[in-house]
């Protein structure tokens, strides 16, 4: 995808905006530097740094250099300690290199290569901005992409149109749920159809299955934001859709994405619409994401899709006074309040203590 983006993990069951990096679409940003320099090499080992990192979308990391120092708790001490002292600086020094770079190519010479540059450019502001929660960067990123898109024609340059639109999609999606603007989620959305409909499918499935999931993310941010049931019941379909693409074996992290998500969405339509099947299909839903995230590399992930599942056979139980899957949840919660017990995630640990609670007043109605 030629981007540094996080995908948007739903997590309902603690109430987080959480994202994680997984992808290897950075590389696409060190194509225009030159493969001798000393720049280059240093920015792929802080792309690569930076995979598999983890952050909750928040206002109050203002500069990456603080995302990076914040990351204390289930992370490798070696990682924390290149994340400081490498990737972070790097990414922030990256900016001055392309900019100087875009200083000295000229428009009518070469626009290929400085629309690059400019998307690019919007690809490390955002990044930045994405996970520091500073809408000023992503409003940079924003600025950045326009102007790519000023000299990518969606006729002529059908694919970097598509690539440079979805991105400023992802942009307006993370000021959306930053600052709650739904107005910004809207024109996310309409972003990332424009971008699914130009990718071309058959040559570019995994870039298309990303935009897809987008759709189906934003469209369930939207819906659960104004409570509709027409516009969850789409984000099923864009969930689905994007799942047709990715498999548990090919792309074993993008799929556990795509298939919380969609469990996620099915959760909540359930109980938008009371609907106990709905409810039920999403728990074997979040069963089959947790069998890929079941490992130790991303313990924060597993227990975020964990309190989905917990979450949702209370939900279930509500609904069809199952004491036993009341009881289940309550013991899950146990178990979720206990791993984040000692860490720096006091917030995710008290949700997990009051979801505990609300299972255990559940279980004590049933018994009745």
């Amino acid at each position: 995808m030629g981007s540094l983006y996080a995908e948007t993990l739903l997590a309902p069951g603690l109430g987080v905006s959480f994202q994680w990096r997984y992808q290897h679409n950075g590389r696409d940003l060190l194509e225009i530097l030159d493969p001798e320099s000393p720049a280059r090499a240093a920015l792929g080992q802080a792309i690569d740094r930076y995979e598999n990192t983890v952050f909750a979308l928040t206002l109050d990391k203002p500069t990456l250099i603080e995302w990076a120092n914040s990351q204390e708790v289930l992370q490798d001490a070696a990682d924390r300690r290149e994340l400081r002292l490498g990737g972070a600086h790097v990414f922030q020094q990256s900016i001055e290199l392309l900019q100087n770079m875009q200083m000295m190519t000229d428009r009518e010479e070469d626009p290929v290569k400085l629309s690059a540059i400019h998307h690019n450019i919007g690809d490390v502001m955002g990044f930045i901005g994405q996970r520091s929660g500073s809408v000023h960067f992503l409003e940079q990123a924003a600025l950045s992409y326009e102007q790519a898109l000023e000299m990518r024609p969606q006729d002529s340059m059908p694919l970097e149109w598509a690539r440079s639109t979805l991105n400023t999609g992802l942009v307006m999606q993370s000021i959306g749920v930053l600052e709650d603007d739904t107005s910004m989620l809207k024109q996310g959305l309409g972003l990332f159809k424009g971008a699914v409909n130009q990718l071309p499918k058959d040559q570019n499935a995994d870039e298309w299955a990303a935009a897809m999931c987008s759709v189906g993310t934003v469209l369930y941010q939207l819906g659960t934001h104004r409570r509709g049931s027409r516009t969850l019941e789409q984000a099923v379909v864009a969930l689905r859709n994007a799942l047709a693409e990715r498999s548990a074996d090919n792309h074993s992290m993008a799929w556990a994405i795509a298939q919380n998500n969609l469990a996620a969405t099915m959760q909540a339509l359930g109980e938008h619409e009371e609907d106990i099947g709905a409810l039920e299909a999403s728990i074997p839903l979040y069963d089959e994401a947790l069998k890929i995230l079941s490992g130790d590399s991303l313990p924060l992930i597993s227990t975020m899709v964990a309190a989905n599942r917990a979450s949702a056979m209370i939900a279930l139980a509500v609904e069809s006074d199952y004491l036993d899957m009341a009881e289940t949840s309550v013991r899950e919660f146990k178990e979720i309040h206990a791993l984040l017990s000692g860490t720096d995630y006091s917030e995710y640990q008290a949700k997990a203590l009051e979801r505990r609670e609300q299972a255990e007043k559940l279980v004590a109605s049933l018994q009745l």
